[in-house]
């Protein structure tokens, strides 16, 4: 038996972030989250992250912060980014995540690629160059 994947949601928004929970719940990912990239980064050192879904937006803070700190610690760690701002999604650091999903999103459209960014991590564990 495997065990449940732990995702690490950054998601400002309250109500925004009970309901990507539910959903990432009810398809049997262990879930923390946080508010802020200080949150972020703690909730990163408590738990055992294998998967990270970031929205960009984290009130006067830069996402791309999080991004970069999260990859200097764990540079093969697969992060999702998300935001309602194309032009953060247009950022040069674009290009290193793994997936960018613009909101709103579709849900299906989230869970096909935490499977397929799931499968990259399971990949990369088994690869002995990384």
């Amino acid at each position: 038996m495997s065990r449940k994947s732990n995702l690490l949601l950054v998601e400002e928004d309250l109500a925004v972030r009970e309901a990507i929970t539910k959903v990432l719940e009810s398809e049997d990912y262990q879930v923390s989250s946080a508010t802020s990239s200080e949150e972020a980064m703690l909730r990163f050192a408590e738990n055992q992250i294998d998967l990270v879904l970031l929205d960009l937006s984290l009130g006067n803070e830069e996402g791309w912060s999080v991004f970069h700190a999260l990859r200097k610690i764990r540079p093969h760690l697969p992060i999702i980014v998300t935001s309602a701002r194309v032009d953060a999604l247009a950022h040069s650091s674009a290009s290193k995540a793994n997936a960018i999903l613009e909101k709103p999103f579709d849900v299906g459209m989230l869970l096909s690629l935490l499977r397929e960014t799931g499968n990259f991590k399971a990949l990369k564990q088994k690869d002995p160059e990384q």
